[in-house]
């Protein structure tokens, strides 16, 4: 793809794959043999059935679920009040389900569309409202949870050892 940014200190890589289980899902934890998996799901609960199908593959895989992210957990509108368009909770109950944490809530933002009709990244839409905020929430617990390698992580030091060798 000639729109990604390539680096080669790479941190981390992060893959927005479609709802499901399939066969994407199994070449990608083939291809990565040490990636790590978010789960992302919406209140509704048939939203968390599918959701508990792909945990249950990346398991199968031997792949670990870092957290989940309920993705449109909220609307917040212009004059500061909250709607729940969706539901609630759902993200909360599967983490519950799959032993692992909430790590974020992203609400609905208006601005997401306005992004998409114009192919900007949605980062620049939102930076300063409820979405903008709940991505940096989320990008610094997923830093928290799985820290890079070269960080003095058990896993990092491992590495390190290794590539000494």
């Amino acid at each position: 793809a000639s729109d990604v940014y390539k680096r080669q200190d790479l941190d981390y890589l992060v893959v927005d794959m479609p709802p499901g289980t399939g066969d994407i899902q199994m070449a990608l934890s083939r291809l990565l043999p040490q990636a790590e998996m978010v789960v992302v799901t919406t209140p509704q609960q048939t939203a968390q059935k599918v959701a508990v199908r792909v945990a249950d593959m990346a398991r199968r895989s031997h792949m670990p679920i870092v957290g989940v992210v309920e993705n449109l957990s909220s609307f917040v509108c212009d004059h500061g009040e909250t709607y729940e368009l969706f539901g609630s909770g759902g993200g909360r109950q599967l983490a519950d389900q799959l032993a692992v944490p909430l790590v974020g809530e992203i609400p609905l933002d208006s601005s997401l569309v306005s992004g998409g009709d114009e192919g900007t990244p949605a980062a620049r839409h939102f930076a300063e409202g409820p979405a903008g905020v709940a991505y940096l929430r989320l990008a610094a617990e997923l830093v928290r949870l799985v820290p890079p390698l070269e960080d003095e992580t058990c896993v990092g030091r491992m590495a390190k050892l290794l590539e000494a060798m």
